[in-house]
Order: C-alpha cells, then sequence, then structure tokens
C-alpha cells in the first residue's frame, strides 16, 4: 500500500512538473479584423495573365474597407481584384478590446491553364506610401506562394475559393477558415496552404498573430477545351 502510495505521489510530481514547463499559449492584446463576406475575383474571359496579385484592405474602426492599396501589380488581375475586395465586409480590428483602424493583407492567385505548376513567381513589391510606412500596424507579407493543383474531373471555366488564414507571431499558419467553398477545388488550396510562408504582421513594431486571406482562381487548363 505504501509503494502504491509512494508511485502515485510520484506520477503527480511529474505530471506537474509537466504542466509547469509546457509553453503558455500565445495571447495578443491585439485581435486582426476578419472576413464576414467575400465575393469572387472575377478575371477577364481572355485573360491569359497568371501569379499573385497582393493587396493592402485598410480597415476602419468600424469594419469598412476605405480603401485597396495595390503592393503587387499584374495586369488584367488587379483591377477585378480590388474592385472584389473594395464590397467585401470586415469586423474590425481590435486593441485590448477597443476597435483600431488596420489593414488585412489579401493574396489574389490566378493559375496557369495548365494542369502542373510550380511555384508562384513573386516579383518585388511595389514600395508603400509615406503614411502606409508610418502607420502603426504592419500586415504580414507573402514569401513564398505556391499553386493548387487542378481539381481532378473539375473543368469549369473558372471558379473561385476564398481562404482566411490565421497566422501567428512567427508568421506559421495557425488556422485555416474557408469563406468562398466550391468542391473539389477548396480541398486543393487548403492542402497548398502548408507550402507558403510569411513574414508576421507587426504593432508598434513587435510581431503579432494575424490574418490574411488567399484567393484562389481555377480556370479550365488549355487543353481541356474543344
Amino acid at each position: 500500500m505504501k509503494r502504491l502510495l509512494l508511485t502515485l505521489m510520484v506520477m503527480g510530481c511529474t505530471y506537474a512538473l509537466i504542466a509547469q514547463t509546457e509553453p503558455p499559449k500565445e495571447e495578443s492584446p491585439f485581435a486582426s479584423a476578419e472576413a464576414q463576406s467575400v465575393t469572387d475575383v472575377i478575371i477577364p474571359y481572355l485573360s491569359i495573365a497568371s501569379g499573385t496579385v497582393v493587396l493592402d484592405a485598410v480597415i476602419d474602426e468600424t469594419g469598412k474597407v476605405q480603401k485597396v492599396e495595390v503592393r503587387r501589380d499584374i495586369v488584367s488581375i488587379t483591377e477585378p481584384a480590388v474592385n472584389a475586395v473594395k464590397e467585401w465586409q470586415f469586423s474590425p480590428a481590435t486593441f485590448e478590446g477597443k476597435a483600431i483602424a488596420s489593414r488585412v493583407p489579401v493574396a489574389v492567385n490566378v493559375r496557369p491553364r495548365l494542369y502542373y505548376v510550380d511555384q508562384v513567381p513573386l516579383p518585388a513589391l511595389i514600395p508603400q506610401t509615406d503614411a502606409a510606412i508610418q502607420a502603426e500596424f504592419q500586415s504580414a507579407d507573402v514569401i513564398r506562394a505556391v499553386f493548387p493543383y487542378h481539381p481532378v474531373n473539375n473543368d469549369s471555366d473558372a471558379v473561385t475559393v476564398v481562404l482566411e488564414v490565421a497566422l501567428n507571431s512567427a508568421g506559421k499558419v495557425e488556422k485555416v477558415k474557408v469563406l468562398s467553398d466550391v468542391p473539389p477545388a477548396t480541398a486543393e488550396a487548403v492542402a497548398v496552404v502548408g507550402d507558403w510562408r510569411f513574414m508576421p504582421a507587426t504593432l508598434n513594431g513587435h510581431a503579432v498573430p494575424s490574418k490574411i486571406i488567399l484567393v484562389f482562381v481555377f480556370r479550365a487548363p488549355f487543353s481541356s477545351y474543344p
């Protein structure tokens, strides 16, 4: 009996020690703005452009999109992407429970009309405005992007999947939320998010958790046309 009690006491101390040494879950006084509703990005039918357009949606204290700043531009993709994001609705970011203005990065990805494609080329970003540089909150940035596979048995002319990706203060993906679901393309988009890499957002120079929206536009490969 004494031996059993001694064993239980040792096990209890061991579990207590493990609990004390586990790293605390990340908590931040900053909470990123979140998308409430989104619409598709409609790419012109005759467009042959592909790649990633990067935008910053400037969100005010009420969650309204005040303006959309272009960080990476691709002719025939940028304009419809900006027009779509202007119509999106958000809940505002908060700091210590108070609503604040912030930015939400949006990466709009248009696949080439091919079945198999490689890593997305990422040309240099367009320099920010002075106001953006001086802003307290700097949004996360995409530093590596990968195209998803084209869904098998899906030859629709174009479908759009929209994901909201939660990043921690190290820029690592923690959670993926589907905002616009188009099976089976959604599964391909979600599967590739783990291959992306991000520079974390900062608030007053300190890295903070944030969110980024990834839009994937799937267009039917050329070989699927009659």
